[in-house]
């Protein structure tokens, strides 16, 4: 199975609350992928919305295992 690079973020309040999407959050997600698309001269996949932090866990517990 491949692993591809993969950087996950959530946006969450000091005590871990999740906070409202930001107006702009689209704007910077591109951006973001455009720096790294730039740097990287490779291809970015983007996943953008509301997730659950179930979710996340699931990403974080991948991640960690191929450490």
């Amino acid at each position: 199975m491949n692993k591809f690079p993969t950087v996950a973020i959530q946006l969450t309040t000091d005590t871990g609350i999740p906070i409202d999407m930001p107006d702009d959050w689209l704007e910077v997600v591109v951006s973001v992928a455009s720096m790294i698309n730039q740097k990287y001269s490779c291809g970015v996949d983007i996943v953008y919305g509301l997730a659950s932090k179930e979710g996340f866990e699931i990403i974080s517990k991948e991640v960690e295992q191929n450490e």
